[in-house]
């Protein structure tokens, strides 16, 4: 090998080295940036010459630079951010709809059910005395508006959550547009034959953003690219994104359409999910379980008291207003006109003579009473509340669940792709001690032109 042969071999071995050193210190300025994955030179040996019999190696040639990357890893991290981003808003928005039916104190709703009760045997102990007739005039009062005010509560947190849906596909439509724009970058410069490997690590921190939105799978397969969800809905196609759009129904609420197709069924995971579920199951089967139980108390109350005789002799008088159905009864429960206009139309008693307790003891023990729909009217409300921190129970499983696979998974997440700085000072050192040896070379080589100089003069 001659002298000038070997001289450029040293020289590229340099600059091979010079080029490590620099992804290296890339690597650990980036060591805290979210999303960075680490990045090695990956080099191939020189063409060899052919001399005298033998093939002479000449270096090695830097190949590309190479983001330390595992799509399987990837892909599961898309899929459980999504699944955990679901179970963490169903979680924090049952908790807050757990506090409505809180019973803890004396103001919850069994509380406020148990005064209305006793209130009727108050009034049996003297079914013509004024001041008790006004106090169960008043725990009605008080019943109606817990109703009402929960109801209200649930309809205000079914408004937010729909609202929230609006949110969601205008943030899902904005994350899509970078995607696209960044994945048309990214062919433009892998086209050109550079590298992108900054870009992908961007577009994988959208997708992961994304994720959280709603379910989202990746494809990319012989240049092409393509984003979807996990229903098959096409959100980005190369460079070229493909927007949702909610659209507002007579009733108010949104559904979520991919073009002409309608798609609000096919959401499968990340907080767009919850906030579905949220308002069209849970709130829902909240709200028919209370109109239920306000239904039910009506019913049996009007029942009871259109049989009985107020102060005049008057029978045939409801004390709440009547209800067709159970639909929105929580929301319409109110006292009858009559009885909300003079507690002289309250009726206690079982004789026209308005001075018996019959009918009052009657209604009185309605507490305890199997003649609802769940049982007796406190266990309905039981089970309302037990559904709701039930449901809560089970989020609050899944959430924890889900947050330690998701751990799980960034976790190996850094093993694969995050940068280490001890590894990258081993790397640094290694590459170091490389570019002296080749440092050293050159000047040997120099010596040795400067002896065959000398010798030819």
């Amino acid at each position: 090998m001659s002298l000038g042969l070997i001289l450029n071999t040293a020289l590229k071995s340099m600059e091979v080295s010079q080029l490590a050193l620099s992804v290296a210190s890339n690597n650990i300025s980036n060591a805290q940036t979210p999303g960075y994955s680490r990045q090695r030179l990956v080099t191939s040996a020189s063409t060899p010459l052919f001399q005298k019999g033998f093939d002479i190696g000449t270096g090695a040639d830097a190949a590309q630079i190479e983001a330390q990357r595992n799509e399987f890893i990837e892909r599961r991290l898309q899929h459980e951010t999504s699944a955990h981003s679901r179970e963490e808003t169903l979680q924090r928005t049952l908790a807050d709809i757990e506090v409505l039916f809180n019973d803890a104190g004396d103001t919850g709703l069994s509380q406020t059910i148990t005064q209305f009760f006793n209130s009727f045997h108050t009034l049996a102990q003297d079914p013509a005395s004024i001041n008790s007739r006004e106090q169960v005039r008043r725990s009605a009062q008080t019943l109606i508006s817990a109703f009402r005010s929960r109801a209200d509560q649930l309809g205000s947190v079914q408004a937010a959550t729909n609202n929230a849906i609006v949110q969601d596909v205008t943030r899902i439509n904005t994350l899509s547009g970078r995607i696209a724009k960044i994945t048309a970058d990214i062919s433009k410069l892998e086209a050109d034959g550079q590298p992108s490997n900054d870009l992908r690590d961007q577009r994988t921190n959208l997708v992961g953003e994304l994720s959280e939105l709603i379910d989202v799978q990746e494809l990319e397969s012989n240049g092409t690219y393509q984003l979807t969800t996990t229903g098959g809905r096409p959100l980005v196609f190369n460079g070229e994104s493909l927007p949702l759009e909610a659209r507002r129904a007579l009733n108010g609420l949104y559904s979520i359409y991919s073009g002409l197709d309608e798609v609000t069924g096919d959401i499968g995971g990340g907080r767009l999910k919850a906030q579905l579920m949220i308002r069209d199951q849970y709130i829902p089967r909240y709200a028919g379980d209370l109109d239920q139980l306000a239904f039910d108390i009506v019913q049996q109350v009007n029942q009871l008291h259109a049989a009985g005789y107020d102060l005049d002799g008057n029978t045939g008088v409801n004390f709440f207003g009547s209800l067709a159905t159970a639909a929105n009864a929580s929301r319409q429960i109110g006292l009858d006109p009559q009885v909300q206009a003079s507690t002289r139309r309250i009726a206690p008693s079982g004789q026209p003579t308005g001075r018996d307790s019959e009918i009052a003891r009657g209604i009185g023990n309605l507490l305890h009473e199997p003649v609802f729909s769940g049982g007796s009217v406190i266990e309905q409300y039981t089970r309302l509340v037990f559904q709701v921190g039930n449901d809560l129970n089970d989020a609050d499983t899944q959430m924890t669940e889900r947050e330690a696979l998701l751990h799980q998974l960034q976790n190996r997440r850094e093993a694969a792709s995050g940068v280490s700085i001890d590894e990258e000072t081993v790397q640094i050192l290694q590459f170091q001690r490389a570019y002296q040896a080749s440092a050293k070379m050159v000047q040997v080589v120099d010596e040795l032109l400067q002896t065959l100089i000398g010798m030819s003069a």
